[in-house]
């Protein structure tokens, strides 16, 4: 018998920033590394995050072994909470990965149920046909780990999300003796973060960065916020060691900084650091005397900085000559959420600072200085960029190609690569896709529901009750609501609705002789009366709900 092939074939990650899911197949054997979830926007009202569609695992995959989790971040992590339904299988994860994950199980009814096991960093584990190896990298949360995964048919690299920085400050630096090593003993195949492929030079370390926050907050009069991710532990003690050097407290805005801090204190990431004060405690303090940090540096509509910058949040109000530091980088197609929420902030008089204005922030990502060096450790024969619009994949592509890298190909979510044996080609094509989050419920991005939110946010809605007789006579006077419809006048929207009631009239007038007409006829009149109107207005076209009633 044949020996089985090897395959790759990402699920997401690969053609996007974020809702990583990558999948390793040998014959019936399958190992899946992160499960992550994507942000909702503007398209999506009401939702949070989207998960990946694991439509190829639930048909097609007999064996999975398990999910190997890379690190803690939502966008490689969030996703098992929501899918693991389907999936069934053990997470193998380090402890503050773990932290996360038990959190995120437990509020989903899971916890007990998911076999969590813990692997220290650096440490290995066998499953099935496959056995992995972690290298501890550097990254913007401790502890982010790259994959050596050892198949029968050869070793595989899995680096996504990490840099080369000298002075992480939390965690070690990445393991370079331990990827020399693995270059010696020979790779088949790297897959690489390919986020900053644009990007030259050197991404930065946050030794200096904490420097300039430090000078930066020392500068400042009133009250000073810093805007960064909840799980940028490190970010998180320079913001504390800045506060302490100008004589302020910290207090934290936001759950998931909260639950954050608890499980870096667990592990001890958080020793020695004093407790942070609550929303509801810092309005006792000066305003020169505190420094926030607050979730929402990517606009989320629901995150607490959105709420401070619209003047709707229950405990932290901001003034002229405060100060908002975005201490991250702007995700791909997060700018117009960002954008507005700065303007909101600029309108107050609050001074806004952000990585064009000055040294605030550094990228967890490599650069392209970095990645030649990666290159130079591992020497792999093939390089398949991961992690990235198809644009980074794209140049990724190109520069490996350039940088004497013998093959590199460019693989999308639903691509089948096959690494092993011949030549390592794309062979196939499977579904994919993302799911919406909606409570305990995932909706496919295209189903009815959503699409008739979307329509409501751009267009509202026209509601009618009907009641009618035997003979398809009104009864008694439609009764007509309008959502999201109409004028800011009152008079003007009765006019409207006047109008609506007369061509209603008009259209069931000519139906009323025939009893053989249906409900499903008379809601189309019905409907097409108010279309006629609403056209004549020149309004968009609302979702139009009729109820018919017989008495």
């Amino acid at each position: 018998m044949a020996e089985p092939e090897l395959l790759f074939v990402p699920l997401g990650g690969a053609g996007e920033i974020g809702m990583n899911l990558s999948l390793y197949g040998y014959g019936d054997d399958w190992l899946m590394i992160d499960c992550g979830v994507t942000f909702s926007d503007d398209r999506y009202p009401g939702l949070d995050v989207f998960v990946p569609d694991v439509s190829f695992v639930k048909e097609k995959v007999k064996k999975l072994h398990g999910i190997v989790v890379t690190h803690a971040h939502e966008d490689h992590i969030g996703g098992i909470s929501h899918l693991w339904r389907f999936l069934k299988c053990p997470v193998y994860v380090t402890p503050l990965a773990s932290g996360h994950l038990r959190r995120k199980l437990s509020e989903s009814g899971l916890l007990g149920r998911v076999p969590v096991i813990e692997i220290e960093p650096a440490g290995s584990e066998k499953i099935g046909p496959f056995s992995f190896e972690f290298i501890s990298v550097a990254h913007s949360i401790p502890e982010t780990q790259a994959v050596s995964l050892k198949t029968p048919r050869g070793t595989v690299l899995h680096i996504t999300d990490w840099k080369l920085d000298s002075q992480p400050l939390v965690g070690p630096v990445t393991d370079e003796r331990a990827l020399q090593a693995l270059g010696r003993e020979g790779v088949i195949a790297m897959m690489c973060d390919s986020t900053n492929i644009q990007v030259s030079g050197w991404s930065g370390s946050e030794g200096p960065l904490r420097k300039s926050l430090i000078e930066i907050v020392g500068s400042c009069s009133k009250r000073v916020l810093i805007a960064c991710f909840a799980s940028n532990i490190t970010r998180l003690l320079t913001c504390v060691e800045a506060a302490e050097r100008a004589g302020r407290t910290v207090g934290l805005v936001g759950r998931s900084l909260w639950n954050m801090v608890e499980n870096a204190r667990r592990c001890g990431y958080l020793d020695g650091v004093r407790d942070f004060l609550p929303p509801e405690e810092i309005g006792y303090l000066p305003r020169d005397r505190v420094l926030l940090i607050a979730t929402g540096s990517q606009g989320e509509s629901r995150a607490a900085l959105s709420r401070i910058a619209a003047d709707s949040h229950r405990d932290i109000v901001v003034e002229k000559g405060d100060t908002v530091i975005f201490s991250s980088k702007e995700i791909p197609g997060n700018e117009r959420a960002i954008g507005r929420i700065q303007n909101q902030l600029s309108r107050q008089g609050v001074n806004v600072i952000t990585e064009r204005d000055a040294f605030v922030h550094v990228s967890g990502h490599p650069a392209r200085d970095e990645v030649s060096q990666l290159y130079d450790w591992v020497k792999p024969p093939l390089l398949i960029p991961i992690h990235g619009e198809t644009r980074h994949l794209s140049e990724h592509v190109k520069f490996a190609l350039s940088s004497g890298i013998p093959n590199s190909i460019l693989v999308q979510n639903g691509s089948v690569l096959r690494l092993s044996p011949g030549l390592p080609q794309i062979i196939d094509e499977v579904p994919v896709g993302r799911y919406a989050v909606d409570g305990a419920s995932l909706l496919p991005v295209d189903s009815p529901v959503l699409k008739t939110r979307r329509r409501l946010s751009t267009g509202g809605m026209v509601a009618v009750s009907l009641v009618l007789n035997g003979q398809n006579g009104l009864i008694k006077e439609p009764e007509i609501s309008l959502l999201g419809v109409g004028e800011d006048a009152e008079d003007e929207t009765n006019d409207l609705v006047d109008e609506m009631l007369d061509e209603i009239r008009h259209s069931l007038g000519s139906l009323r002789r025939s009893a053989k007409n249906s409900d499903v006829i008379i809601k189309e009149a019905a409907s097409k009366a108010i279309r006629v109107v609403l056209k004549d207005k020149r309004y968009t076209r609302p979702t139009i709900n009729i109820h018919v009633f017989r008495l």
